[in-house]
């Protein structure tokens, strides 16, 4: 397993993609500080955390980036030659996963940096309460956490259709059109979806008392857990083109 991890870990560093995808996560982060602080004007507590939450901006590029890196041989049919040097596609799978998991954490945790030093001083002429250290700790756990989940969670979506477009435009119809749709049947249904508790999950404050931060978080572990186990079984079953 640690040889499978080691291969899939270099395949992640010698590809343009990691690379694409951090470089974007960077500066999408840079942006919402920026936007967040310049424009939002936040002088509460809950307001200078929002300002900081990267949870919220690195849920669609780093699910998409876990759709992508999972559907990739199968795109560039490469599959084959990586199942005849490890039969056992479960555990390919799984070695891909963590490579895909690690990689995240790393993106995360530049992201969580960037958005601390960039956000930190601008808030120190902020009128208001300061943040306190659980305010901190949530916002740079909860980045992490929605980092390694979410792509977590695109892995899971990108072996479960394997074929990369149908994937990505899959979960951006998703994302931004049918799950607010959700709110039509409950009011509370949207935000047991992948945008609002990563939000949540990432620092912000509650939208509703529907939605805690531990249950933000069990919800994005439900959600990768699913398409993960749904993708696994389907995996073992599916031939190899």
């Amino acid at each position: 397993m640690i040889a499978l991890l080691r291969g899939e870990l270099i395949k992640v560093r010698t590809t343009r993609t990691a690379l694409g995808f951090g470089i974007a996560s960077v500066l999408l982060v840079v942006a919402y500080v920026l936007v967040a602080m310049l424009a939002g004007d936040p002088t509460t507590a809950s307001d200078k955390r929002d300002s900081l939450n990267v949870g919220g901006v690195l849920s669609v590029p780093l699910l998409i980036f876990g759709i992508v890196g999972a559907t990739g041989e199968y795109r560039h049919r490469t599959i084959a030659p990586a199942v005849l040097i490890a039969p056992d596609r479960i555990r390919l799978t799984l070695a891909r996963l963590l490579a895909y998991i690690l990689t995240a954490l790393a993106v995360g945790v530049a992201m969580v940096v960037v958005a601390l030093a960039l956000g930190l001083p601008l808030l120190s002429s902020q009128p208001g309460p300061d943040l306190a250290g659980d305010d901190y700790a949530m916002i740079i756990a909860g980045g992490l956490i929605v980092a390694s989940l979410t792509t977590a969670l695109g892995v899971g979506v990108g072996v479960l259709v394997r074929n990369q477009v149908a994937g990505v435009v899959g979960a951006l119809i998703w994302l931004f059109i049918l799950s607010p749709l959700l709110g039509l049947i409950d009011e509370s249904l949207p935000s047991y979806t992948t945008l609002p508790a990563a939000g949540v999950a990432g620092g912000a404050a509650a939208p509703d008392e529907d939605l805690t931060w531990t249950g933000a978080v069990a919800v994005l572990v439900v959600w990768a857990l699913v398409f993960n186990v749904l993708g696994l079984l389907a995996e073992r079953r599916r031939d190899i083109d």
